[in-house]
């Protein structure tokens, strides 16, 4: 590998790193969002005065806690998974409780890969297996060699490139992942080599191995597919923007507070005194000709009208964030003058219902061929299945119940309905129960 093919990033990374990283940052908000310099200078603005602005500016996030609130609906009752053969596999076993070698479980592990994909659009999970050299099935149970999976954000992943396959269609060919400072490990469908920047500007090859798997052993998991490969549509797009637009709005609110806190002090200058070039601004002097009629020393006050004006902005442009990320409800919950047809917010309760039910499907996929892969790591095939809940309604835990109550004093001569009722009503209250007491339950429901 040339320096130059060490330095090479695709096309598409190069175009779509800066918002990438303004996303994570409009995540975690706080001192990372300051260092991003997403604060405005105003023309003529001095140095100093910016520093400070910048310094004493803060971030109301509104990106994190809807990212955190789609992951929730998504993973609020674990998917149904059918592992076949797999489920009787030691080494299986293990990879459950330690999907990546870091103590994480593989349905953390899950939460966490969606996590970032609603964030940066796109993550991709390589699945990798450790080098033990020849070791007999026995040996690596007693080891722990087995495959474990990686998550790579955009940021980490520097290029990529697409070929037809066997069966003619689109499958990765390379990728090039940076691992740490310098350090950058290639992908292909045959093996992978590890290459590392030397102090004299040079790059060399450390390590090399070969998979034999005959593909790229990275799945990508899409938040939702924007039609252009490796790259998604991130739950921030557009509310980012918005988001900075409020963080701009309230360091503008702070300074015409800070500014308008003290009036400016006008005094009369002294007659063939040298006043040379004054400066004027909210926390100087502003001097005046004593000669002039009612020439005497003054406060003058600047108007705060401006105030209102930056309130009401804000305040719409939350409404508008709300909205978009399709919560209009609870924000109608929080603030009272936010009326709202119940046709409106069921309209809105659908189009979060469709948004979750994709990203459900897109994990589906993703999990799926993550089994392949470590399967495909041991010889064997995944013969199991997936199925992430499809059921995300947005109504409060009450109303579900209320109206599960209700519907028993009905007069329908149907123990089927009834007994159906009851099971929507115990599991309502108690939706995180072992499989075990689900079953008893429905046990002494059935038998009644």
């Amino acid at each position: 590998m040339t320096r130059e093919e060490f330095d090479r990033k695709h096309p598409y990374y190069e175009e779509l790193v800066d918002e990438w990283r303004f996303h994570i940052r409009s995540y975690f908000g706080g001192r990372m969002y300051r260092e991003g310099n997403y604060l405005l200078k105003h023309p003529f603005e001095s140095e100093a005065n910016y520093a400070r602005r910048k310094e004493t500016s803060y971030f109301y996030n509104y990106c994190g806690p809807i990212v955190d609130t789609f992951v929730s609906h998504l993973f609020r009752n674990d998917a149904r998974r059918e592992f076949g053969p797999l489920s009787a596999d030691q080494l299986f076993a293990a990879f459950l409780k330690d999907a990546d070698l870091d103590g994480n479980t593989f349905r953390h592990f899950m939460r966490e890969a969606q996590r970032f994909a609603s964030i940066y659009g796109r993550v991709s999970i390589i699945v990798d297996k450790p080098r033990g050299g020849t070791i007999t099935r026995a040996e690596a149970e007693a080891l722990g060699v087995r495959p474990y999976v990686a998550l790579v954000t955009p940021e980490n992943l520097l290029d990529w490139s697409f070929g037809r396959d066997s069966t003619g269609r689109m499958a990765l060919e390379m990728i090039k992942v940076r691992e740490s400072l310098g350090a950058h490990r290639v992908w292909t469908r045959e093996g992978w080599e590890l290459w590392q920047e030397g102090s004299d500007g040079e790059v060399f090859l450390t390590d090399s191995g070969e998979h034999g798997l005959g593909e790229v052993p990275v799945v990508n998991l899409y938040n939702k597919q924007s039609g252009i490969r490796m790259a998604g549509v991130s739950d921030l797009n557009d509310i980012a923007d918005i988001n900075r637009n409020i963080y701009y709005l309230c360091s503008d609110a702070r300074e015409i507070i800070e500014n308008t806190a003290f009036p400016m002090l006008a005094i009369p200058y002294s007659r063939g005194a040298d006043r040379g070039d004054k400066e004027v601004g909210p926390h100087n002097i502003l001097q005046f000709d004593p000669e002039l009629p009612n020439g005497r020393p003054y406060w003058l006050e600047a108007p705060h009208s401006s105030l209102t004006e930056i309130r009401e902005w804000v305040r719409n442009d939350i409404a508008e964030i709300y909205r978009i990320a399709r919560m209009g409800g609870a924000r109608a919950t929080e603030d009272s003058r936010q009326a709202r047809s119940g046709a409106a917010l069921e309209v809105e309760q659908r189009q979060l219902h469709s948004a979750l039910s994709e990203k459900a499907d897109n994990l589906e996929q993703a999990e799926t061929r993550v089994l392949e892969l470590w399967a495909k790591w041991e010889g064997r095939a995944f013969e199991g299945t997936i199925d992430y809940p499809d059921d995300f309604s947005v109504r409060d835990l009450e109303s579900d119940i209320g109206a599960a109550i209700s519907a028993q004093t009905a007069r329908v001569d149907s123990e089927t309905f009834k007994k159906e009722l009851q099971r929507k009503i115990a599991f309502a209250v108690l939706p995180k129960l072992d499989e075990g007491v689900k079953a008893r339950i429905n046990e002494e429901i059935a038998g009644a």
